[in-house]
């Protein structure tokens, strides 16, 4: 398996990946281009598996007489005739045309970043950038809203859309704060699942009021500074579900990589140090960045990054980060 479960993909702008893969060209594509040099369009088919079964009878004379429906079906790459996940007879697929079509759909409000194809196929993605959303929040740090649209085909994960906010600094991660409720829309694949997809298409607004309304939420976070009482505060409001009863914040092992992150971490000094945006992007770069830790755990953080906790955790520390504004 590549790096971050890389199997192939599209990068624009000139940006490479951490990993070095994928084909990077300068400046954006259209989607179904785009698509098309990251090998995204690929189908996928239901087949049920078959299991032998045993002659109890006479098993050394026919040890197999026959190959039994299992009742279950394997998520099949159609080009490839690789096995991406186990399924039930419910699961209805929904196809890599239907996430080209909601990047089409939108083609006149983005420009397209990156289309990724992960786990030989179990995970699609493709990130764009809304144009005329892009702004700085102190000189030389930039957040862009971005939109992520997803589709699984490991039998785990469904397909939808997010909203994301990205630091330049760490711009290859894909790593983002889901910032507000409605940031985020995920559909299983149960009966339904395509015309629900439909549906999502159809609805995606563009959102560039809340993003103007984000960048001056993070702007006073920028011009807030703070104690290391109040940095700990923050930690203990975000990881409270995870510190164990009659523990604290120290305890947790990631404690130590978050005060790194706050003190010295990606952008930590150039940008607003000592300050909630500072804590709060620690917070990030510890959930969801790529550009740190060893190979094995970059790999772990790129699936938390797009479709795990890591977003959430990111979510968490803004929302508590508003909280404290009034008390620091």
């Amino acid at each position: 398996m590549s790096p971050a479960n890389f199997t192939s993909g599209w990068l624009g702008n000139g940006e490479r990946a951490w990993h070095g893969q994928g084909v990077v060209t300068e400046g954006t594509l259209p989607a179904r281009e785009a698509f098309e040099t990251a090998n995204a369009l690929f189908t996928v088919e239901k087949r049920e598996l078959h299991f032998p079964v045993l002659d109890v009878e006479y098993p050394d004379r026919h040890p197999l007489t026959q190959m039994r429906p299992s009742g279950s079906f394997g998520l099949v790459r159609t080009d490839t005739q690789d096995i991406l996940g186990i399924v039930s007879k419910q699961y209805e697929i929904v196809q890599n045309e239907s996430l080209l079509r909601m990047a089409e759909f939108i083609r006149e409000e983005v420009d397209m970043d990156t289309v990724v194809v992960l786990s030989d196929g179990g995970k699609v993605c493709f990130t764009a950038t809304l144009r005329g959303a892009t702004q700085d929040i102190v000189r030389g740090d930039t957040v862009k809203r971005r939109i992520v649209g997803f589709l699984g085909h490991d039998g785990k994960t469904g397909c939808g859309a997010m909203f994301t906010n990205i630091r330049v600094v760490c711009t290859n991660t894909l790593a983002a704060a889901m910032s507000t409720k409605d940031a985020k829309v995920s559909i299983r694949h149960k009966t339904g699942a395509n015309d629900n997809f439909d549906q999502l298409i159809k609805s995606i607004d563009t959102a560039r009021e809340t993003f103007n309304n984000e960048v001056e939420l993070f702007r006073q976070f920028a011009e807030t500074p703070i104690e290391q009482a109040d940095f700990r505060e923050l930690l203990e409001r975000v990881y409270a579900s995870e510190i164990p009863e009659g523990k604290q914040i120290d305890d947790l092992r990631k404690y130590p990589k978050l005060r790194r992150a706050y003190v010295g971490g990606l952008g930590a000094r150039e940008f607003a140090p000592y300050t909630l945006w500072s804590a709060v992007n620690s917070i990030t770069e510890v959930e969801t960045s790529t550009q740190v830790g060893t190979r094995a755990q970059q790999r772990r953080q790129f699936s938390r990054a797009n479709f795990g906790s890591g977003l959430l955790i990111s979510k968490r520390a803004i929302q508590e980060a508003e909280a404290m504004l009034s008390l620091v």
